[in-house]
């Protein structure tokens, strides 16, 4: 079912490929979704854009009229997503290692948001839709690797940065 042909001299899974290609069975609809992923994006790409980065590496949310962060004002220590909002803010200029530095969860997860309004441009322009062979992907290691990333940033955040 869309499968790509083995190739000669290239180890294959027996479970087949992690992620492929196939031509959508309803591309009007598949467009469609990836208009709509695409403008979420770009939205959130344009808003960090549009936001300047707080030098402090958090504090930048303020910007959009959001108090500042409780866990600083009251504990003095940085909440998981203190500074995610100046993270996306310095990916989007460019700024990769004061977007780590920021936070390394928002940085990814800016990098992140940039593939898929990449993926999504794909799928506008060809109709094609990437799919992932599920047999492969176990969805508890995907939560534990979220949930690593998240408290990896903000440990990073907590003895690295502060």
């Amino acid at each position: 079912m869309g499968h790509a042909a083995p190739r000669p001299g290239v180890a294959q899974h027996p479970l087949g490929p992690l992620l492929f290609r196939i031509r959508a069975q309803e591309p009007f609809r598949a467009r469609l979704m990836a208009t709509v992923a695409l403008a979420g994006c770009c939205s959130l790409l344009g808003l960090a854009a549009w936001m300047h980065p707080d030098p402090r590496g958090l504090g930048t949310h303020k910007q959009l009229g959001l108090p500042p962060c409780s866990s600083v004002m009251l504990l003095g220590y940085p909440c998981p997503t203190c500074g995610m909002t100046t993270a996306f803010s310095y990916t989007v200029r460019g700024r990769f290692i004061a977007a780590f530095h920021a936070q390394p969860a928002g940085f990814m997860l800016a990098m992140a948001t940039a593939a898929a309004a990449g993926i999504a441009l794909s799928v506008i322009a060809t109709g094609r839709v990437w799919m992932v062979n599920w047999y492969r992907v176990s969805p508890a290691m995907m939560v534990i690797a979220l949930i690593s990333i998240l408290v990896g940033g903000w440990l990073y955040k907590l003895f690295v940065s502060l």
